[in-house]
């Protein structure tokens, strides 16, 4: 893989939508993503995924299966993906944890390679999730109602950003919740199992412009 920073972005103005990388000459991929024709009914939590990454050419890249589906926020049972090559081939695991209810804590993320640190992020920083519940939650629930009332779009959402870091606290990726964007800071993983958590996040957590369902579920 090419050395140096690369900005990933989805663009939902093609079909499929294209997950794009910018790190300046040379350092630029992109992968389409294609829901697998026979992919699993939704399930009530909406979080059973099926889908293929694939090269500007058709080509396949890599495939996004669901071993365990969400659990009840009682349960607190993890939705858990698996990353596989054209093959077959494990690349990783990726782990989505929410909030137990009637508990403290944020939404997780664990990138689990075969090869390579394992990773995790937390949705928002600890800093803005201590303003949210006491000044931001009632201005949202104001802006959802305001929202109903005007049929308007929903642009007040709580924290977002993600760091995926180390055992050892080191970064190595960044969703900017503003920016819409995933800065990788370190080439220590492959770029196939970085597009499939891009792909996943985004199919939980998408802007505006995806609409409803997301790239996944529109």
């Amino acid at each position: 893989m090419a050395q140096g920073r690369v900005t990933y972005r989805l663009d939902y103005r093609v079909h499929p939508p294209a997950l794009v990388g910018d790190g300046g000459p040379g350092q630029g991929t992109s992968a389409r993503l294609c829901r697998d024709p026979d992919s699993p009914a939704p399930d009530r939590l909406r979080s059973l995924r099926a889908f293929h990454l694939r090269a500007e050419d058709g080509a396949p890249v890599a495939r996004v299966v669901t071993e365990q589906a969400l659990g009840s926020r009682l349960s607190g049972r993890p939705a858990v993906y698996h990353v596989l090559d054209p093959y077959g081939a494990p690349l990783g695991r990726i782990t989505l944890r929410r909030r137990r209810a009637f508990r403290w804590g944020r939404r997780r993320w664990t990138v689990e390679p075969v090869a390579g640190p394992v990773l995790q992020g937390y949705q928002g920083r600890l800093v803005w999730w201590v303003l949210w519940w006491p000044f931001g939650l009632p201005v949202y629930l104001l802006f959802l109602l305001w929202v109903l009332m005007a049929e308007a779009d929903d642009g007040f959402r709580p924290p977002r950003r993600i760091i995926w870091r180390d055992p050892a606290r080191r970064a190595h990726l960044v969703f900017r919740a503003v920016a819409e964007d995933y800065r990788l800071l370190s080439q220590d993983l492959d770029p196939r199992l970085i597009n499939a958590l891009i792909a996943l996040h985004q199919s939980y957590d998408c802007p505006e412009e995806a609409g409803t369902g997301g790239w996944y579920g529109g």
